[in-house]
């Protein structure tokens, strides 16, 4: 017998060991009856003891006997004793998502297919080829949480298969009668075998987070009950730091964050700017020569050269050869013009072989990384391609 199916608060009992197995995990014991709530539609199974045995982990098979992974083999008469804490915050998600679907439903016509209780975060999956806008998000979070307030009743009841059209459940049941239904008073009632509170108000607070799409609708996470409350004081906290930084009030921190990201942008944006045009006086300046360029620059990344390159080849210049730094590594660019020539990519895989590191490319443009520091790296480079 699940003696929670009756009672959710029950955190100590006493029952009898019936059976036991092994396998890879440990060893599994069946009692008589059990409080520990197995692993099913969405809610994670119960933790705690057996006579002082941890129990860690709980699993219904498919006969529905209900198996405890204990930490070794127990026999006779146990006492059974519920992490109450996790009981409490399993019971608060549940309620919560209930809560929160009935809601969907009601201000938005959204049905729920699916539901996932997570240590972190709990998700529920609502139908819909479009996703929630911001508005119903809104307006089913208010409605949820003024469910909570009104402390209306949660109760369970039994039904059989022919009680179903008369009771209006949200979503029909997927297993055989009878049928356990949770209801939250003249709102939402739903066939479902998990642990819940005896009120709403024990829910506390549902906070919801805008969707992201899934294969057959759309993903809400939310926070209820204790979890809500932490996720506010976490968010909080982080907003007060915020704000304290930026030196402005708190509910004057998005409109303050807004402006130095758009300054950010502008500066952003002179500087590149201000960078290509560098870059186009450099490859004017060394364009300017006779032959190819062959230089090391120990303090430019591989994006810089290749820039770089690309501007000289764009100027004639018939072979361009560019060393740097990238991550601890030395950093090469190879460039030429367009048209007959020697093919680079191929190049720099020969000298990659000779030398180790990665690199690859085109015809006409290629680079790498290389275990060398740039100047060295030149001179090999310049070794090896001197025949191009």
């Amino acid at each position: 017998m699940r003696l929670y199916y009756d009672d959710s608060y029950l955190s100590a009992f006493k029952s009898r060991v019936i059976d036991q197995r092994a396998d890879a995990r440990g060893v599994w014991v069946e009692l008589e009856d059990t409080a520990f709530y197995p692993e099913s539609g969405g809610q994670p199974s119960d933790r705690g003891t057996l006579s002082g045995v941890p129990v860690e982990d709980v699993q219904a098979d498919e006969a529905g006997r209900v198996w405890h992974l204990v930490t070794r083999p127990l026999a006779g008469e146990v006492d059974g004793g519920i992490d109450f804490r996790r009981r409490q915050d399993h019971m608060e998600q549940h309620a919560g998502q209930h809560i929160a679907s009935g809601a969907f439903l009601e201000v938005a016509g959204r049905d729920t297919i699916s539901f996932h209780m997570g240590q972190e975060v709990s998700t529920f999956d609502i139908a819909g080829r479009t996703p929630p806008t911001e508005e119903e998000l809104r307006l089913a979070e208010a409605r949820a949480n003024e469910i909570i307030r009104e402390n209306r009743p949660i109760t369970v009841r039994w039904a059989q298969a022919d009680e179903l059209d008369a009771l209006g459940l949200r979503k029909p049941p997927q297993v055989a009668p009878p049928y356990r239904i949770v209801e939250v008073d003249a709102f939402d009632r739903s066939a479902c075998g998990g642990t819940h509170p005896r009120q709403t108000a024990e829910v506390g607070l549902v906070k919801l987070y805008p969707a992201e799409a899934v294969h057959d609708g759309f993903r809400i996470r939310f926070y209820a009950g204790q979890r809500a409350r932490l996720d506010y004081v976490r968010r909080a906290a982080e907003l007060d730091r915020i704000a304290a930084r930026a030196g402005v009030a708190v509910l004057e921190t998005a409109a303050t964050v807004e402006l130095r990201l758009a300054e950010i942008d502008r500066l952003r944006n002179l500087a590149t700017r201000q960078r290509r045009q560098l870059l186009d006086q450099e490859a004017d300046r060394l364009a300017g020569g006779a032959g190819s360029v062959f230089l090391a620059f120990p303090d430019r990344g591989p994006d810089d050269l290749r820039e770089l390159a690309a501007r000289l080849a764009t100027r004639g210049v018939p072979l361009t050869v560019l060393t740097g730094t990238k991550d601890e590594l030395g950093a090469i660019v190879l460039q030429r013009p367009a048209g007959d020539g020697p093919h680079l990519g191929e190049a720099l895989k020969a000298l990659t072989a000779a030398l180790g590191g990665r690199g690859g490319g085109s015809a006409v443009q290629a680079q790498g990384a290389l275990p060398l520091p740039a100047a060295p790296l030149l001179e090999e480079a310049l070794k090896r391609l001197g025949t191009l």
